[in-house]
C-alpha cells in the first residue's frame, strides 16, 4: 500500500477550509477510518472490497470533509488505512488555525509539540506611516466573507472600499487620514471572518513626525 496524494504523507489546509483527499494504491481491500481526528470524516471511498491480486494494483480516492477549525490554534489528525491483509498507513491532515491572509503578512507562533514545521498559530499587524493615505488588506478565503471594525474600536480614520464578498481571493483598500499627533500612535482592529472562522487584523498608525526645533 503506498500514498499517492497527499505529497510527503501529510497535507495542510486553512481554517475556512473544509474538503481534502487520500489517494493511494492498493492490490488489496481496504478500510479508511479517521484516527484521533473528530473533525474529520470520510464522506466517500471509506472502504472497497477486490479480489486480491499481485498484478492488479488499484488505485483508490477516499473524500474527507473537515469542520471549520475555531480553535485559533493548529490541530492535526490521521487517517488510517487498513488492508485486509494487514497493511496499514496513516497520513497526516494539518489544519491551520487562522485565515490565509497575506497582507499584512503574519507573524507565526511555534509550539513544542508542532516544532518550527507548522505554526500553531499566528497575529496579524499593519503598522503604517503617520501620512500615509492607502493601504490594502489581502486574502484568500474559503467562503464568502465580511470585514468589519471590531467591537468598540476607533473608526473614524480609516475607512474600508467594500466590507464583504465572494471566496477566493480579494484585496479591500484601506483609506487613512494622515495623523497629525507628534506624541501618539493611534490604532484600531478589523475582524475578517469566512464561514465560521474568524481573525483579528491590528492596525496601528505611527505618530507625525516631530520636527527639529519642536
Amino acid at each position: 500500500m503506498s500514498i499517492v496524494y497527499p505529497e510527503n504523507f501529510y497535507s495542510v489546509s486553512y481554517a475556512d477550509e473544509v474538503n481534502d483527499s487520500l489517494v493511494f494504491e492498493t492490490f488489496d481491500s481496504y478500510v479508511a477510518t479517521p484516527y484521533e481526528a473528530d473533525w474529520i470524516t470520510i464522506t466517500a471511498g471509506a472502504s472497497y472490497d477486490v479480489t486480491y491480486s499481485p498484478y492488479n494494483l488499484y488505485t483508490f480516492k477516499s473524500l474527507l470533509a473537515f469542520t471549520p477549525n475555531t480553535t485559533g490554534k493548529t490541530r492535526y489528525g490521521r487517517v488510517l488505512v487498513k488492508g485486509y491483509d494487514g497493511g496499514t498507513t496513516a497520513p497526516f491532515y494539518f489544519q491551520l488555525g487562522f485565515l490565509n491572509i497575506n497582507n499584512p503578512v503574519p507573524t507565526f507562533q511555534y509550539s513544542d509539540e508542532l516544532g518550527d514545521f507548522i505554526p500553531e498559530s499566528a497575529s496579524f499587524d499593519l503598522q503604517v506611516a503617520a501620512d500615509a493615505t492607502t493601504d490594502s488588506i489581502c486574502f484568500t478565503v474559503a467562503n464568502p466573507w465580511t470585514l468589519t471594525f471590531s467591537e468598540g474600536a476607533d473608526q473614524t480614520w480609516l475607512t474600508l472600499d467594500k466590507t464583504s464578498g465572494e471566496k477566493n481571493h480579494n484585496n479591500v483598500t484601506i483609506r487613512l487620514t494622515p495623523n497629525t499627533d507628534k506624541d501618539n500612535a493611534r490604532s484600531t482592529s478589523l475582524v475578517l471572518k469566512s464561514g465560521e472562522v474568524t481573525n483579528t487584523i491590528n492596525v496601528k498608525q505611527l505618530a507625525a513626525k516631530k520636527e527639529e526645533n519642536d
